[in-house]
């Protein structure tokens, strides 16, 4: 008898839990609204820098509480923006922000949907092809049940350059590129290139075999002869200099020669796209990795994004920007890399010998 009610109290328990489960009016979660872009392909790229940016809410959102930035993507090593981290002298760099609380308003125009689930950003400039971005959606988004986001969320993406997409007809020359890369992070230094360019002239796409740039080592260039522990710098004067200094601009290419000999020199393959218009060119390559053996530096990302015109004097020349997603120096990560870059074309009869081609 006694095993019975046993047997009847477990069923009558388990019923119990059972009905509560099911019962109608229980209460399940319910988020926040959730923001996404609209058109991110699955490796978080945009393909069109000049279209608007479109955000898209997994419900109807109060409008004033949508506070969003544009900004470009540059953390610590922690991860931390700008703005995020214990040192005041960083910041972000922001292209758009809309804010109704403080009223901070600039670089472009938000739009609603009728029905509150699309925001639509208008920027006034375009944003850059290359480096990563985010827009940053800061705390308080919440629906007309006043449920509310309380951290700040980051829709991270990139614009992609798709050369298949955007190539075109390009008159921009072949030939090989002396470049100086002036990097200001994560370490101020600068690097010197010879890129050997082989451009298609119907699709604007090219292929380039960057390769390191040393001083050249003759040093009977010099008169007198510079000794071992110095190289011999014939531009803008004659001099015997320490074999790392710096290049004072890129006319001084006849003092460079190329070094792709591991462990010191490298050289890596780039491919991208030439963009024309008018007589300006844009360059752009695919985002490349970089294995520096000595010092032990390893590159990922690095892109060069410049703009070439013929300077007026007939020389075809470049400026811009170079970037890297992330930099690693020997086992220690240190965040991305930023700099400047200076070029021009090389005469074809005065390109030094031994520079590698692309293949």
């Amino acid at each position: 008898m006694k095993l019975g009610i046993k047997k009847s109290l477990s069923l009558s328990a388990l019923a119990l839990m059972i009905a509560v489960v099911v019962a109608p009016g229980c209460e399940t979660y319910d988020s926040p609204p959730r923001p996404s872009i609209y058109g991110l392909t699955a490796d978080g790229g945009l393909v069109d820098n000049t279209a608007p940016i479109i955000l898209t809410f997994s419900e109807p959102v109060v409008k004033d509480s949508l506070r969003v930035q544009v900004v470009k993507l540059v953390t610590d090593t922690e991860g931390n923006l700008g703005d995020e981290d214990d040192d005041d002298s960083t910041q972000l760099e922001s292209f758009f922000a809309d804010d109704p609380v403080t009223a901070n308003i600039f670089g472009g125009k938000l739009t609603w949907s009728a029905d509150r689930t699309t925001a639509r950003i208008d920027l006034d400039a375009t944003l850059p092809i290359g480096p990563s971005l985010a827009v940053l959606i800061e705390p308080g988004l919440k629906d007309d049940e006043g449920r509310e986001q309380k951290t700040r969320e980051r829709l991270v993406f990139a614009y992609r350059l798709d050369c298949t997409a955007s190539g075109a007809p390009t008159d921009f020359p072949s030939g090989v590129y002396f470049l100086i890369a002036n990097v200001t992070k994560p370490i101020e230094t600068q690097i010197q290139l010879l890129g050997a360019v082989e451009v298609d002239p119907e699709t604007g796409q090219f292929i380039g075999q960057f390769t390191n740039a040393d001083r050249n080592p003759d040093d009977s260039r010099c008169s007198p002869p510079c000794d071992d522990t110095t190289a011999c710098r014939t531009i803008p004067i004659e001099a015997c200099v320490p074999p790392s200094e710096k290049a004072g601009g890129d006319n001084e290419y006849p003092d460079f020669v190329p070094y792709p000999t591991p462990p010191a020199g490298y050289s890596f393959a780039v491919g991208g796209c030439i963009v024309q218009k008018d007589d300006t060119y844009t360059f752009i390559n695919l985002p490349a990795d970089v294995d520096i053996q000595q010092p032990d530096v390893f590159v990922a990302g690095i892109q060069l994004i410049a703009s070439f015109t013929d300077d007026g004097a007939g020389l075809f020349r470049a400026t811009g920007s170079v970037t890297a997603e992330h930099i690693d120096i020997g086992t220690t990560p240190s965040g991305p890399g930023s700099g400047t870059v200076v070029g021009r074309l090389i005469p074809p009869d005065e390109v030094p010998p031994n520079v590698p081609q692309p293949e």
